[in-house]
């Protein structure tokens, strides 16, 4: 009996992307039977949402994860069956070994993303924040807006910087956007607010770069005008 998977917490068309794309990359189930292909796509689908991505792009970093993991274990099926032919057994085992470490490199990409995501926001936890002393600052800033639950809402910059902290601590480092520019940039508006922007978010961001995006001159520069 095939049970649907429990899904993240993601935007229904990513959704449906994804598993089009995931089932789209798997290799032939053996035996090819119905039977055989639907827990095929049941086991890719449970393994992509036990990724848990948070966003689009984790979304498609865990389709390549599954989908390499499922063609390493085919590989080695293929070499299984190859029988007397040591040459394509050594073959298919190569493969194997390949798939098999673009899942992991994958998964470890992932996880570094996830772990500095999770950072992020539990800076914003009540606690944490009186510990870094959020609650004394000057009274004169407003108080942070909340969602339904009473928790601080991020703003645009803050939610860039948790989705993706390597563009943020670069373009805080170069003081707008970096040359060469390799990745799709944001808003033009909001560029000067990730530059520019404070409290415990991009705190946690600053401590995580450390020293080579703390200490950059031009950083430094932007921060003191």
């Amino acid at each position: 009996m095939h049970t649907t998977p429990a899904l993240p917490d993601l935007p229904p068309a990513i959704l449906r992307e994804a598993y089009a794309q995931l089932l789209a990359t798997l290799p032939p189930a053996f035996p090819d039977t119905p039977e055989a292909r639907a827990t095929r796509d049941q086991q890719a689908m449970e393994a992509w949402a036990a990724l848990d991505p948070g966003n689009a792009f984790e979304a498609d970093l865990a389709v390549q994860i599954v989908g390499a993991g499922a063609h390493a274990r085919e590989c080695f099926r293929l070499a299984a069956a190859a029988g007397d032919d040591h040459a394509e057994g050594r073959r298919c085992r190569a493969q194997a070994g390949l798939m098999m470490r673009q899942a992991q490199s994958g998964t470890r990409l992932l996880e570094r993303r996830q772990a500095a995501r999770e950072k992020a926001l539990k800076a914003l936890e009540p606690r944490a924040m009186e510990r870094a002393g959020y609650w004394f600052k000057d009274v004169s800033v407003p108080a942070p807006e909340t969602d339904a639950a009473g928790e601080p809402k991020l703003t645009e910059a803050e939610h860039y910087a948790v989705l993706y902290p390597d563009r943020a601590a670069r373009i805080r480092a170069a003081g707008g956007l970096p040359t060469p520019l390799d990745f799709g940039p944001p808003e033009a508006w909001l560029v000067p607010q990730i530059v520019r922007g404070t409290g415990p978010v991009f705190d946690a961001l600053d401590r995580e770069v450390g020293a080579g995006v703390s200490g950059d001159e031009t950083m430094s520069q932007q921060k003191a005008s």
